[in-house]
């Protein structure tokens, strides 16, 4: 949920009783406007003790009280993220929380749990807050990012709102805010799936390099077989880079990154330039392995520009299928790192 969403509907919150509830507490109209309705459902929310586990028929006993469509109701208090639920059970996981500790609501909710596990013969409940992420989450989840990429990469991140999001994504409502608190938050998530694709880690039977703080002491691995070798480490990780940002679909998000990467809040941004400068650092290092002579600004130097010939594949399109355009762009990129060829019995191609 978005945090300008939730001010709203907390600044409107007393207006929304007056306006929307009548004196006997009952709603008498649902509100059109998002902020209004979400301010209706965090009041509503308020009637569930958090904590407590409650069975349907339970939820909707009690939104009958307050709408005559409460099944409305209870599918808002599900969208808006008010409630969660799982093998038919309902359980808070959002809203506003009193934490006066009444003791009615303490006395309520006690007798509510011992006589759900008395009468239905239920264990009580030891994990309210259920499954963090069911299958279908997921796959919603990956059918928002996919459609969001998709939007981004035609319109233009501005041009989307996250109600075109959800439509293209088949997530009706309000539900997408269950997923993504925000348009941001969306974006990088699509940036964040965009550098896992293209971050090369160290192959799992590869032993890592040592760290120092020198990069020209990087070279300790001199004496070790060809598999630990730095420069063939390297042209490895040139090669998988070049592979996945020459993919058709790649190239495409790789101009959504550049393009619209200054969108992104503060904290996103610093989220995804840490695994940016992760990346870059490994490069430096194998680079530095690879040429121990080096300076350390010459190796700065020259991985920067191999990655920045290779990121902007996504500014233009090219004619060259993806494989022959993979195999230019690596060959070029290891040139410019000067990496010595592989020979014949070290091929990994």
């Amino acid at each position: 949920m978005t945090d300008e969403l939730q001010r709203a509907a907390a600044a409107q919150s007393d207006s929304v009783l007056r306006r929307f509830f009548g004196p006997d507490g009952r709603l008498i109209t649902m509100p059109a406007k998002q902020s209004r309705k979400l301010a209706v459902f965090d009041l509503i929310a308020q009637r569930f003790v958090p904590g407590v586990r409650y069975t349907e028929l339970e939820v909707n006993r009690e939104l009958m009280q307050l709408y005559d469509d409460y099944v409305s109701l209870r599918r808002g208090l599900v969208d808006f993220g008010m409630l969660d639920r799982a093998d038919g059970w309902y359980w808070r996981s959002g809203g506003f929380v009193d934490t006066g500790g009444s003791g009615d609501i303490g006395t309520r909710a006690v007798e509510r749990t011992e006589r759900l596990a008395a009468v239905d013969h239920q264990p009580k409940a030891t994990n309210p807050m259920g499954p963090t992420l069911s299958a279908r989450g997921a796959a919603r989840r990956e059918a928002i990012v996919a459609a969001a990429a998709e939007l981004f990469a035609e319109n233009g991140y501005a041009a989307v709102g996250m109600d075109d999001i959800g439509a293209a994504a088949g997530v009706t409502g309000p539900a997408i805010y269950r997923h993504f608190e925000a348009k941001a938050a969306v974006l990088t998530e699509v940036f964040d799936r965009i550098i896992s694709t293209v971050d090369t880690e160290p192959d799992p039977n590869e032993d890592p390099l040592p760290r120092s703080d020198g990069l020209a002491d990087a070279d300790a691995d001199a004496d070790a077989d060809a598999d630990a070798d730095p420069a063939r480490r390297l042209r490895r990780q040139v090669e998988r880079y070049a592979a996945a940002v020459s993919r058709s679909r790649q190239r495409q998000l790789m101009a959504v990154f550049v393009r619209e990467v200054h969108h992104l809040p503060p904290d996103h941004r610093d989220r995804l330039r840490d695994r940016q400068r992760a990346l870059v650092g490994r490069w430096r290092r194998l680079l530095a392995g690879a040429h121990p002579d080096w300076s350390t600004e010459e190796i700065r130097t020259a991985v920067h520009g191999a990655f920045g010939m290779l990121n902007t594949v996504g500014t233009f399109e090219s004619p060259l299928a993806n494989d022959e355009l993979a195999d230019v762009l690596a060959d070029l990129a290891m040139a410019a790192l000067q990496l010595p060829p592989v020979r014949a019995d070290q091929s990994d191609r």
